[in-house]
């Protein structure tokens, strides 16, 4: 499940790329950390790029009239597919669309139940962000060894009080115990949801939390606006 959420807002109170251990640049590889090898994103988006498409599949099947589609989950096999959208119509006509994929490699021998309990707990509160910006939520997995997921805002960013959330801190707090490290992207999907447009990443954030302490990396993918 994705639900750790510390981008630009965060940044800047902590001084911004400064608050990295490592700002890496498109094709640059930081040795003893082989998770953050930029084929591994590139797998990342080929995941997004298949959750995009099931999400895409799902909603266009609903009718321009759709209002609330709710939470739907179901079991594949042993992947799991969870998606949950609060404002159905909004879905259908998002253009220009902010996507954030979290992949997280899940640590053998623990009960990961926890987890989607949480999950649940998160999702009943998703309507009260679709007015900020929020459009859907798609996990899915696990897929060897790790879970993924997509997540899709209207707004040019991700909205603050999404980061802000006391649920969110919450999965911040309880990541270390379930996962390995994880991979945090921000991209774009350019025109509309319901068209054909690619994603198109803009930064990865990287978590490792097999040391002492927590490690955190950056990489970008193309510059930032100003301001």
């Amino acid at each position: 499940m994705a639900t750790i959420e510390r981008h630009e807002d965060e940044e800047a109170a902590q001084g911004g790329d400064a608050a990295f251990a490592a700002v890496l640049g498109p094709a640059d590889i930081l040795p003893g950390r082989p998770f953050t090898d930029p084929p591994n994103s590139a797998e990342d988006v080929l995941t997004m790029t298949r959750i995009l498409a099931l999400e895409r599949a799902v909603a266009g099947a609903w009718g321009p009239d759709v209002e609330s589609p709710g939470i739907t989950e179901h079991l594949h096999g042993e992947i799991r597919q969870l998606l949950a959208v609060p404002d159905g119509r909004a879905l259908l006509r998002a253009r220009d669309v902010t996507a954030v994929g979290f992949f997280g490699q899940l640590r053998a021998g623990v009960d990961h139940a926890p987890l989607f309990e949480h999950e649940r707990a998160i999702a009943q509160t998703f309507p009260e962000f679709a007015p900020l910006g929020f459009l859907s939520y798609f996990d899915f997995g696990p897929e060897h060894g790790r879970y993924g997921n997509l997540i899709l805002f209207w707004t040019p960013e991700v909205p603050d009080a999404w980061h802000r959330a006391p649920a969110h801190r919450e999965a911040v707090a309880v990541a270390a115990g379930h996962y390995h490290h994880i991979r945090l992207h921000k991209a774009r999907i350019p025109g509309p949801l319901m068209g054909d447009g690619a994603i198109e990443l803009q930064r990865t954030q990287y978590l490792d939390f097999d040391g002492p302490r927590m490690w955190r990396g950056l990489r970008v993918y193309r510059e930032r606006s100003p301001g």
